[in-house]
């Protein structure tokens, strides 16, 4: 896997890189979990490879099986979307952090308005490809 892409945030810029890198990736809500005891958000998504744009030999582009965990987390709210709803597939547009007293308030948003609200301690993520790429079905398109 000498593509596989491995990154860490521990600041508000180093995530809104990460969140340039997780751009229009799919997420289904039962690959969210949060483990309150361990104050732990993790995930899996189909992670469109943006930064291989110049070098696509598939013309619809590539995608990879990409984990991402974030720790110090205290409290998860979703808005706009069901978690209990294992099958419904989210498409991910970015992720942000704003400092909020002593926390973070960080916001995954997801395409139709969903959005999973963090409160955190710091900031504290990692990714990492699990999985050779495959050939996309389509290339993710913004009307705005």
């Amino acid at each position: 896997m000498s593509d596989s892409l491995k990154l860490l945030a521990q600041s508000a810029e180093d995530l809104t890189v990460m969140s340039s890198l997780m751009q229009d990736a799919t997420v289904r809500t039962g690959d969210i979990d949060f483990t309150p005891s361990a104050h732990r958000l993790t995930f899996v998504a189909n992670r469109f490879r943006w930064e291989k744009k110049r070098k696509f030999f598939r013309p619809k582009g590539e995608r990879v099986r990409t984990g991402l965990h974030m720790n110090g987390i205290l409290k998860v709210q979703a808005q706009g979307l069901d978690l209990g709803n294992k099958d419904e597939v989210l498409d991910l547009l970015s992720m942000e952090a704003h400092e909020n007293g002593e926390a973070f308030d960080i916001l995954l948003n997801f395409a139709g308005g969903a959005t999973l609200k963090l409160t955190a301690e710091c900031v504290d993520a990692a990714m990492a490809d699990l999985t050779e790429g495959w050939e996309a079905l389509a290339r993710p398109h913004h009307t705005n």
